[in-house]
């Protein structure tokens, strides 16, 4: 399903339907709005007058999606008419929290670091996995923060569940760690390249039934 939201009659069905179909209208309470660096900023997907707001609060210039361009979803519609009005560039990357990151989207995540504008706020829906993936490549590769010294994919005050499915990327960044105190000499990128067997880490991995019950029928993650 597509939405003109130009015309009048569609834009308040979509406008509906990306506040109770899409769970939009959970977001002002469930916001998850955080710092991760300096000018660099994390959330849920946040209403069209969360964006306004804090776009120019903090300077916005790029927004990154991490749900990815969805021409079918009338929130992405209403955010990306938004970005325009507000003169902020908004990048989309799909990247997804119950499954082992492929080198090819680790590789983009760095690429797409080093050649956005900041202030950057980064966004996935809940705010949680994907997000919390995110930020902690920025901060690795951004800020050179060890993997083992960053901070973004805990439970307080992010959400995340690591003994759900999403999980798999605290499970993949546990193997590397593990892999690096034998090759000091070697990086993340180095280990997604060559090193890394994403068939393998899928297989090892073990979530909870609870957890997964929590995060996908309670939270109603993606």
């Amino acid at each position: 399903m597509r939405f003109d939201i130009n015309n009048k009659l569609i834009r308040v069905k979509a406008w509906f339907y990306a506040m109770f179909v899409e769970h939009n209208f959970i977001n002002p309470f469930r916001y998850n709005f955080h710092k991760i660096s300096d000018n660099v900023y994390r959330s849920s997907q946040p209403t069209m007058w969360q964006l306004k707001r804090d776009v120019k609060k903090y300077g916005i210039k790029t927004i990154i999606n991490l749900k990815g361009a969805n021409k079918n979803s009338a929130y992405y519609a209403f955010e990306v008419e938004t970005c325009k009005k507000l003169g902020v560039t908004l990048v989309d990357r799909s990247i997804y929290s119950r499954a082992i990151p492929s080198a090819d989207k680790i590789i983009l995540a760095k690429e797409t670091f080093e050649s956005i504008e900041y202030p950057m706020w980064m966004h996935c829906k809940a705010g949680a996995d994907r997000t919390g993936l995110y930020a902690t490549l920025f901060q690795y590769f951004h800020d050179n923060t060890p993997i083992e010294q960053t901070n973004q994919l805990k439970f307080f005050p992010f959400g995340h569940l690591k003994q759900s499915k999403a999980g798999k990327v605290d499970f993949f960044f546990e193997k590397f760690m593990e892999y690096q105190k034998e090759n000091p000499d070697k990086d993340l990128l180095y280990w997604v390249k060559n090193v890394m067997d994403r068939e393998k880490l899928d297989k090892e991995f073990k979530s909870s039934i609870f957890s997964n019950l929590l995060n996908d029928y309670l939270f109603r993650r993606e």
